[in-house]
C-alpha cells in the first residue's frame, strides 16, 4: 500500500506541475491568454495515467487485489 501511495503522489504532483506550467506559459504567450487544455491533457494527464493503464493491462489481478485491500506485495 505504501508503494501505491508513493506512485499516486508522484502522479498527482506531475499533473499539478504540468498544469501550472501550462497556465504560466499561457500567461506569457502572445495573443490568447486562455488555459490550453489540450497541452495539459497530452503532457500532464496522459503521461501520469499511462503507467497505471499498462500495469492494469499486464497484471490485472494485482489491481483487483488493491481495490479489495488484499495486496500482499506492498
Amino acid at each position: 500500500m505504501k508503494k501505491l501511495k508513493v506512485f499516486l503522489t508522484i502522479s498527482f504532483t506531475w499533473i499539478i506541475l504540468v498544469g501550472y506550467l501550462v497556465w504560466a506559459n499561457g500567461l506569457l504567450a502572445r495573443g490568447s491568454k486562455t488555459f490550453r487544455w489540450d497541452e495539459w491533457i497530452w503532457f500532464g494527464l496522459v503521461p501520469a495515467l499511462a503507467p497505471y493503464i499498462f500495469y492494469y493491462i499486464w497484471n490485472p489481478e494485482v489491481i483487483k487485489n488493491i481495490f479489495k485491500g488484499t495486496d500482499k506485495n506492498s
